[in-house]
C-alpha cells in the first residue's frame, strides 16, 4: 500500500471519528438543552402553585352547614364566618343545607371540588351518621381533610324533681336496685343525648332505658314533669331550669366546672377520668384532597381569628367554649370519635 493510499485511508478515518465527535456534541447539547426547558417548566409550574396558593383565597369561600339557620353549629359557624372574611380579606357564605340528619350537606361538602372554596361547619354527627347506615354514604376519616376543631358546646346530666334521685351516685344506685326501670329521654336515636347517655351506662354497666323525643324541649319538659327519669341535653338548654328549680344537675360533661352551674361536678371528677368529655364539638373541614398548603393557611387564619377576644366572647356568648385543635390534633380526634361512635352504634344495634 504506498503512501497515498495510507494518507487517504487515515484521512477517511479522521473524517469519520470526526463527525462521531460532532454527533455527540450535538446530541449532549440537545440534551442539556432539553433538561434546561424541562426544568423552567418545573419551575414555571412551581411558580404557578405557589401562587396560586399565595393568592387563595381569589373569591368568596362557602362554608356548608349540614342544619338549618339558628342551629347550634349554624351560630358557631356564622361568628366564625364573620371573623374570617375580615382576616381573610374575603366573603365567607354560610350555605344552610338541612336533610336526612345532616347527610344531605355533609354529602355536597364531600363530593365538592377540593380546591379550598367549598368547606363544612360540621358537629359531632359528623362522626355517628354514617354507623348508622347500613350503606354509609361518606366515610368521616377519609372524605375530609380536617382544618381545625373550634369550639364545643357542653351536656349537662339533669333529672327532674319528681325522680327519685338528685345526684349521680343516686342515679347509679336507683339503677342498681332496679335494673332495667330506669328510663331517660333522648332526642332521639343516635343523638348525642341517647349516645352519650348509653356510654355512661356501659362504663358503669347499668341497665337503662332510652324514650325517644322528636325535640329536646318535649324531652324536657316530660323530664320536668316527671314522665322520664333523666336526660341529657346541652347545657343552655337546660341551665335556666335548673336554676328555677324545676330540674336537678347531676354532672357537666366539660373537663372542668362550668362557671354556669359551678357547683355541678364534672363527669370526669364522677368517674375519675381527667380527660373524660361529654360535649357536642364543631369543626372546620375541607373535602379530601384539598392542597395542604390551602389547610394550613385556613388553619392558620381560624387559629387567629379564634384568639381574638371578640371571637371568644360571641362564642361564649352562644352557649359554647372555644376549644381549639389544630389539623394534627383534630385529625387524630375525628379518627377516636369515628371509632368510639361506630362501635357504640354497632354495639346499640342502631344501623338501618
Amino acid at each position: 500500500m504506498n503512501d497515498a493510499t495510507n494518507l487517504e485511508q487515515l484521512s477517511g478515518q479522521h473524517d469519520t471519528t470526526a463527525d462521531a465527535d460532532a454527533g455527540e456534541k450535538e446530541t449532549t447539547m440537545k440534551y442539556a438543552k432539553g433538561l434546561a426547558n424541562s426544568a423552567l417548566i418545573g419551575l414555571t409550574i412551581l411558580a404557578g402553585t405557589h401562587s396560586a396558593a399565595a393568592a387563595y383565597p381569589d373569591r368568596p369561600v362557602k362554608i356548608i352547614v349540614a342544619y338549618g339557620a339558628g342551629s347550634g353549629a349554624d351560630t358557631v359557624a356564622r361568628i366564625l364566618g364573620d371573623q374570617l372574611a375580615v382576616k381573610l380579606k374575603q366573603s365567607i357564605v354560610i350555605d344552610n343545607m338541612p336533610g336526612a340528619g345532616g347527610e344531605l350537606g355533609t354529602v355536597a361538602a364531600a363530593s365538592a371540588a377540593p380546591d379550598g372554596y367549598t368547606l363544612l361547619f360540621a358537629p359531632t354527627t359528623l362522626t355517628v351518621s354514617p354507623h348508622m347506615d347500613v350503606k354509609p354514604k361518606y366515610d368521616a376519616t377519609k372524605d375530609f381533610a380536617p382544618i381545625m376543631r373550634v369550639a364545643t358546646l357542653p351536656m349537662l346530666l339533669v333529672s327532674g324533681t319528681k325522680a327519685p334521685f338528685s345526684t349521680w351516685e343516686g342515679l347509679l344506685k336507683e339503677a342498681e336496685q332496679h335494673p332495667d326501670a330506669l328510663n331517660y329521654a333522648t332526642s332521639g336515636k343516635g343523638s348525642p343525648s341517647h349516645l352519650e347517655a348509653a356510654m355512661l351506662a356501659k362504663l358503669k354497666g347499668i341497665q337503662i332505658r332510652d324514650v325517644p323525643y322528636r325535640t329536646g324541649s318535649q324531652a324536657l319538659t316530660d323530664v320536668i314533669s316527671g314522665e322520664v327519669s333523666f336526660y341529657f341535653p346541652v347545657l343552655p338548654a337546660a341551665a335556666q331550669q335548673v336554676q328555677k328549680g324545676r330540674l336537678n344537675a347531676l354532672a357537666v360533661g366539660t373537663r372542668e366546672r362550668s362557671s354556669v352551674l359551678p357547683n355541678v361536678p364534672t363527669l370526669a371528677e364522677l368517674l375519675g377520668k381527667p380527660d373524660y368529655e361529654a360535649t357536642v364539638w364543631y369543626g372546620l373541614l375541607a373535602p379530601a384532597g384539598t392542597p395542604s398548603s390551602i389547610i394550613k393557611a385556613l388553619a392558620e387564619a381560624t387559629a387567629t381569628v379564634l384568639s381574638m377576644p371578640e371571637t371568644r366572647q360571641k362564642i361564649v356568648g352562644s352557649g359554647s367554649e372555644v376549644s381549639p385543635m389544630d389539623t394534627a390534633e383534630f385529625t387524630a380526634f375525628i379518627a377516636a370519635e369515628d371509632k368510639k361512635w361506630g362501635d357504640l352504634v354497632r354495639e346499640l344495634n342502631l344501623q338501618k
